[in-house]
């Protein structure tokens, strides 16, 4: 597709001359705050467990989340197409894009012809794309997957962002894709779905509209429960008091995600939304029996988090609230892991990728007939 990368800006998204002397002036003192990062990594447990450039990406990515605005941050990183395109183009393959309606596309990673599929859900706090360490994890996945005997195509669902549009719309192009899927001959059961942080969220909200149907969306009737669901990270909640949405007990000690940046986030992916609405984009908040019957729509569940991690402590209350009514449910917590940990070992080509990654590999694994 010739236009695969190309973004049309709305007014909304365009950036002003002082925001990109904000931009400029918020990446200037990046190499005193690397300096420092590295100094002072000896002296704690994060910082001894992380190579140095794993310290410089995650503190550079500090730097940027937590100063920059939405717009200035998603111009930034650029469309999700961008990160596909970067990524196909330097492993030497072909494009292959489907539209699946209402302005979502699916960016297929190499040939879309095998009966097992992973769709991935990416993050961004639903303010912008993924970034390139992504495709890289996920097509990480994919090969090893066939190296196990199990050939599998991977998806990125290229979904709308907000403000452009707002819930349900993510949801509902996250249908459409996953009937799109559905109908060009995949079984449910062959189909796991992947997402991290907000991605994880749309994956919550998939499994809340089968079990409570959202008007205005297709409705979501499958032959037999998904495969499997992976969560990394999942932004489980959103709306509360400034002290309580993210923990701050643990900012500062590595993770790129901070108190200040999730609430500014959330406050754009809840503006105008109808309270009926928060159980879907809120997880944390919703009934404590709103997910029961989550068995019979997805066999296996895995979620992870990372002991460093602002969110961590949100993360695990939502694994508990999962595992009281899916039996199939693992919960995994990586020491020193920071939100989204794994991406950024991709981000960096780190050759030692720890423990989690090759537990997300069995996890998948497991999840798929031979």
């Amino acid at each position: 597709m010739d236009d695969l990368d190309k973004e049309v800006i709305l007014p909304r998204n365009a950036l002003s001359f002082t925001d990109k002397v904000q931009m400029f002036l918020t990446i200037l003192p990046a190499p005193v705050i690397i300096a420092w990062a590295l100094l002072k990594s000896p002296f704690t447990a994060y910082g001894r467990s992380k190579s140095w450039k794993r310290i410089v990406i995650d503190r550079v990515t500090l730097r940027l989340v937590s100063g920059m605005s939405r717009k200035q941050i998603r111009a930034f990183f650029g469309p999700t197409s961008k990160a596909y395109s970067d990524f196909i183009n330097s492993k030497k393959l072909p494009p292959v894009v489907e539209d699946v309606g209402e302005d979502a596309r699916l960016f297929w990673i190499g040939p879309k012809n095998a009966d097992r599929v992973l769709l991935y859900l990416h993050g961004g706090a639903f303010v912008f794309g993924t970034t390139a360490s992504s495709p890289a994890f996920w097509s990480y996945m994919q090969d090893n997957l066939e190296k196990k005997g199990k050939p599998t195509s991977t998806a990125i669902l290229d979904y709308s962002l907000v403000p452009d549009k707002m819930f349900p719309t993510q949801l509902k192009q996250t249908v459409l894709a996953i009937q799109h899927i559905v109908g060009s001959g995949v079984k449910p059961e062959n189909i796991q779905l992947v997402g991290d942080s907000a991605g994880g969220v749309l994956i919550h909200e998939v499994i809340s509209h089968i079990l409570h149907p959202v008007e205005g969306v297709p409705e979501l009737s499958l032959s037999s429960p998904f495969g499997g669901a992976y969560m990394m990270s999942p932004w489980v909640r959103l709306r509360d008091t400034p002290a309580k949405v993210l923990e701050t007990d643990r900012e500062g000690r590595g993770d790129f995600l901070t108190r200040r940046a999730g609430m500014y986030w959330a406050n754009k992916v809840l503006d105008g939304v109808p309270e009926s609405a928060y159980p879907y984009l809120d997880a944390n908040t919703a009934p404590d029996d709103w997910l029961r019957g989550m068995d019979k729509c997805v066999k296996r569940i895995l979620i992870s988090a990372g002991s460093a991690e602002v969110l961590r402590d949100e993360i695990i209350k939502y694994a508990k609230t999962v595992e009281k009514l899916h039996k199939e449910t693992t919960t995994v917590i990586q020491e020193n892991g920071i939100h989204v940990d794994p991406f950024f070992d991709f981000l960096v080509q780190e050759k030692d990728l720890g423990k989690l990654t090759p537990t997300i590999l069995n996890w998948l694994d497991e999840g798929f007939h031979a």
